[in-house]
């Protein structure tokens, strides 16, 4: 796997731009509009370059384009299953029988979205992690527990358990984990991508200055 520097990502993600709208053009969107099919088909590419291994003696392309299209096919499912959740069984009424806003009802599917966005992102969490995380923000209904508290649960310093709230927040916000919440909360660009990519190099130098 080779590391790219930041500006060396940029140039590789301008570079291969032409790869995303060839590979977005011959696909099926469906309800998907092309410019949010680009936008995931960018973070293919971006999850290609993170992992293409020269070495192997596959060319670039040819092993970005299933990335790119895999990124894609995954953000076109979404969007489909968006559409059915957007479709109400029944307008909401209030206490005198009129019809509720449109907009209520958009912001009530949007927030439980975005729940369950987060629900579905912890639990692909590995156990350990998940734990803290659930207990940190009370996401199982319980009040929101200390570090100290989740501490002694799992046997390590508080230290330690704030050291794995940070890991879980960034393995979250990975691209490959995020997407479909980035998509609800309007966060899905290269530039949000570029942020994440930031804040994991300096926890990684933070985490090897400290071995």
């Amino acid at each position: 796997m080779k590391e790219y520097s930041t500006s060396a990502l940029d140039r590789h993600l301008v570079q291969h731009e032409k790869l995303v709208h060839w590979v977005v053009h011959r696909q099926w969107l469906g309800s998907l509009p092309y410019l949010e099919a680009v936008q995931a088909g960018r973070i293919g590419l971006w999850h290609a370059l993170q992992r293409y291994d020269p070495e192997r003696g596959l060319a670039f392309t040819t092993y970005a384009v299933p990335a790119i299209r895999r990124a894609v096919w995954q953000a076109v499912k979404q969007a489909q299953r968006l559409a059915c959740a957007c479709v109400p069984r029944a307008w909401p009424t209030d206490e005198e029988g009129d019809q509720g806003t449109d907009w209520d009802l958009v912001e009530r599917v949007h927030q439980h979205l975005v729940r369950e966005a987060v629900y579905q992102m912890v639990r692909c969490l590995p156990a350990r992690l998940a734990y803290v995380v659930i207990a940190r923000y009370g996401l199982a209904g319980d009040q929101p527990q200390t570090w100290v508290a989740i501490g002694q649960t799992l046997r390590v310093t508080h230290q330690r358990a704030h050291q794995l709230h940070t890991e879980a927040l960034l393995w979250l916000a990975h691209p490959a984990h995020s997407v479909n919440l980035r998509k609800l909360v309007n966060s899905n660009t290269v530039a949000a991508y570029r942020v994440y990519l930031g804040r994991l190099r300096a926890w990684q130098r933070a985490t090897r200055r400290k071995r």
